[in-house]
């Protein structure tokens, strides 16, 4: 079938507005509405309004096309979708990507496609959802006979073998090529073909090489359709000795992530994703869960090209309600199959897929009807794809109490998920609280309730999936030694004692923290706050906007603390320096059971002379000594991969940490570097040209600092950004926690020194010029080339 761009030229309607706008696609209405404390949707979503929401778009249609299919990614929510005025389909769940054909409904000449989004019931998510068409939406059309959208279907049979399976409608053959770069390696006649590969190169983490394969539909000699899809030939195999990939064990670093995109909201942009990809295989991780729906198609794309392995997870809830308007229970039961269709269709062919998640935190897999329902569910997954394992990431706590009838999630006038941790008391004995929690919900996991639980699950899941359980780890693998498992979610701070225990433990196969990439919504759940000791204001004004609890902020800037969790995971030796905040000696500092550290890579303080601190070396060796401009401020003994100092008074110029073996040789060596001078703009662009196809994305990072080009940490202030040209402002922000700003508005503050622009290009050739202001700082323009193909 042929594939058209249909993102282009959508008249957009809100329920709150007569104004009618023109919008391409992908687009999130929710990033456009007010935000306000009283709005129903709580800290959960960011304190956004809900709306219900109308797209139309006019277009032509030929009567030689006698097939025309649109295809849905994805929108936010209960979709209804109407052509000319009659609805032809609908779909509850606002993560389902769909087909829906159109061709009986057209008529010769121009017909009018209108999409509902209905959002306006709020809360209905725990986490920032987004609003509107938020993925793109394409048109596939053909004549009489044709390949189906997603019919070729690419499954590895050992590595050096393929199987390809193709769906077709009306008459014709299938030929099949196979594709290494730009050469014809394989082909086969066929819909139903196993092709061998010849000196094949497989898939996985460290080579993700990618084939392409080209399936022909022909009839008396001609072309009627073709298809090209890219595969990797990658085995996978798991049991009680682990997790293997193409035979070798393969050990999950892994990264939960939500699916917005932080300052885009819940747009998926291909450049994005990839951007987000990248940042986190630097980081260290080489998994991803896709917490808690399935993954977009442009960041599966960014995980195939990328080695990355992806958990793709279908739903955060079942039958029980964890917000008033969600779609548990009734509509669940409705759909849920349709749902896990979608998923599989979109992942079969990506090499980076390696297991589907069922569910995350459903209570009742602690019940007798829950449990029928786990394996109701898992069964049709293995229906339509029996080369990935199943899993579910359970959280024992909460199954254990359903059990005893004592279900946190009870009913659909439920709160739970609505509410902001921003709220919460600040004091010493909560941070206590707060991080006994941790511990109280990881002891649960090993209760008799919680063993209870896991026998059951045991024979339904391929691998189990444990939430904040790592009490359990030991007697899972003794009681289980031939079953795979896997630590599903973990408190980023624990990893050093997890990843001991997957290094350990055959069958433990990997560790997923939460998060390691920061969300938008369920606001401050780890952010750690500042509170004025008197007044008890916060340092940061404004609703609060973001989680807080990821290593790599919504901008994506590695945390200090990515270098001990490379350090843990062997992939760095280099020690790395990480400086508590030190410009609110009048607040106090408030942690969260996700976050037990907020420090930086930096010794760059205006005006902060003398005020203490403390700084923590991360190191893989035995000792470390910190240097403070020459001085040497002692040494101390490196436990669990961190060297403390406490007290350490600011004084600029360098400061350097030294990692030491247990001979006390150095063994490697850091510094940081205080800012000097007047405060300027840096703007750094990760590209100087785009297409003109309305998609593509430049990010510029903005950054405040000294004449020697080293950031200022705690010299944020208000900046001002303006776009004209052949693109316009996509999303403009920074990771603060708490703002009266909006991504949209071209008005922000930075934090901690930066922010983060994102250019779109529209459909024109030309250049966009970008302008940065601040006051009392000289404006910084950038012009990026907008030509070439679309």
């Amino acid at each position: 079938m042929k594939i058209r761009d249909f993102n282009r030229d959508w008249e957009f309607h809100s329920d709150k507005s007569a104004e009618v706008q023109i919008v391409n696609l992908p687009h999130d209405a929710m990033i456009m509405e007010n935000r306000d404390k009283s709005n129903p949707s709580g800290g959960a979503c960011a304190y956004f309004d809900g709306g219900k929401y109308s797209y139309k778009k006019k277009f032509n249609h030929d009567e030689e096309n006698k097939n025309v299919i649109m295809y849905c990614e994805g929108i936010y929510q209960n979709s209804k979708i109407l052509l000319n005025g009659e609805m032809i389909d609908e779909r509850p769940y606002g993560y389902a990507a769909y087909y829906i054909s159109l061709s009986e409904h057209l008529h010769s000449g121009e017909n009018e496609i209108e999409i509902i989004a209905d959002n306006a019931d709020t809360p209905n998510t725990r986490y920032y959802s987004g609003a509107g068409i938020y993925r793109n939406i394409s048109l596939f059309t053909a004549g009489e006979s044709y390949i189906l959208p997603d019919g070729v279907r690419i499954s590895t049979i050992n590595n050096d073998s393929v199987h390809i399976k193709t769906e077709m409608h009306g008459t014709g053959s299938v030929h099949v090529l196979v594709y290494e770069d730009d050469v014809v390696v394989a082909e086969g006649d066929g819909n139903d073909v196993t092709l061998k590969i010849p000196n094949a190169k497989t898939w996985d983490e460290e080579s993700p090489f990618l084939y392409s394969c080209k399936v022909e539909l022909i009839e008396s000699g001609k072309l009627l359709d073709s298809v090209m899809k890219r595969f990797g030939i990658r085995t996978l195999a798991w049991n009680g000795n682990g997790f293997f990939v193409n035979g070798k064990n393969t050990l999950l670093r892994g990264a939960c992530v939500h699916h917005d995109n932080g300052i885009l909201g819940a747009c998926s942009f291909r450049d994005a994703e990839y951007r987000r990809a990248k940042i986190l295989k630097e980081a260290g991780f080489n998994a991803i869960r896709s917490s808690h729906n399935p993954i977009s198609s442009h960041l599966l794309e960014a995980c195939d090209e990328l080695g990355i392995y992806v958990m793709d997870e279908t739903w955060d809830y079942w039958l029980v309600h964890k917000n008033p308007y969600d779609q548990a229970n009734e509509n669940f039961l409705k759909w849920w199959k349709q749902d896990v269709e979608s998923m599989i269709q979109t992942d079969y062919n990506h090499p980076s897929v390696i297991m589907y998640s069922i569910g995350n935190e459903i209570s009742e897999l602690g019940t007798v009807k829950g449990q029928e329902l786990c394996n109701e569910i898992a069964n049709y997954v293995r229906e339509f794809d029996e080369t990935r394992p199943v899993t579910c990431g359970v959280n024992l706590l909460l199954a254990g109490m359903a059990k005893k009838g004592k279900g946190l999630y009870s009913d659909s006038d439920n709160k739970n998920g609505s509410q902001s941790m921003d709220s919460m008391p600040t004091s010493a004995f909560y941070n206590v609280l707060m991080n006994k929690m941790g511990g109280l919900i990881d002891k649960m996991a090993s209760s008799k309730a919680a063993d209870s639980v896991c026998d059951s699950l045991s024979p339904i899941l391929d691998i189990a999936g444990y939430n904040y359980a790592t009490s359990r780890y030991q007697k899972e693998s003794k009681t289980r030694p031939d079953k795979c498992f896997v630590g599903s979610e973990t408190l980023p701070k624990t990893l050093y004692g997890n990843w001991k225990l997957v290094k350990s433990i055959p069958n433990l196969i990997g560790d997923f923290m939460w998060t390691g990439w920061d969300y938008l919504g369920e606001t401050g759940l780890g952010t750690i706050r500042y509170v004025h000791k008197k007044t008890k204001e916060n340092a940061y004004k404004g609703l609060p906007i973001i989680s807080g609890s990821g290593v790599i902020d919504i901008c994506g800037t590695p945390q200090a603390e990515v270098a001990w969790n490379k350090i843990i995971w062997g992939l760095q030796d280099e020690p790395a320096i990480g400086v508590d905040p030190m410009q609110f000696p009048e607040y106090t500092r408030a942690m969260s059971m996700w976050r037990n550290t907020d420090c930086v890579e930096s010794w760059s303080w205006e005006d902060c002379d003398g005020n203490k601190t403390n700084i923590t070396i991360y190191a893989s060796g035995v000792s470390a000594e910190l240097i403070l401009n020459g001085r040497s401020l002692g040494k101390k003994k490196v436990k669990e991969g961190k060297a403390i100092f406490k007290n350490v008074k600011y004084i600029p110029g360098k400061i350097e940490a030294v990692n030491l073996d247990a001979t006390g040789k150095e063994i490697g060596r850091t510094a940081l570097q205080s800012a000097t001078g007047n405060t300027t703009l840096k703007l750094e662009a990760d590209k100087m040209q785009l297409r003109p196809n309305g998609q593509d994305l430049c990010f510029i990072e903005l950054s405040l600092v000294g004449e020697n080009g080293i950031l200022k940490m705690n010299a944020d202030t208000e900046i001002n950004v303006r776009i004209s040209g052949a693109g316009t402002l996509q999303g403009f922000g920074s990771a603060v926690p708490n703002t009266e700003n909006s991504f949209i508005s071209g008005i922000y503050t930075t934090y901690r020194g930066r922010a983060l622009i994102a250019v779109r290009t529209g459909y024109e050739e030309g250049e966009i010029h970008v302008s940065v202001s601040a006051d009392g700082i000289s404006e910084q323009t950038i012009s990026i080339q907008v030509k070439g193909e679309e």
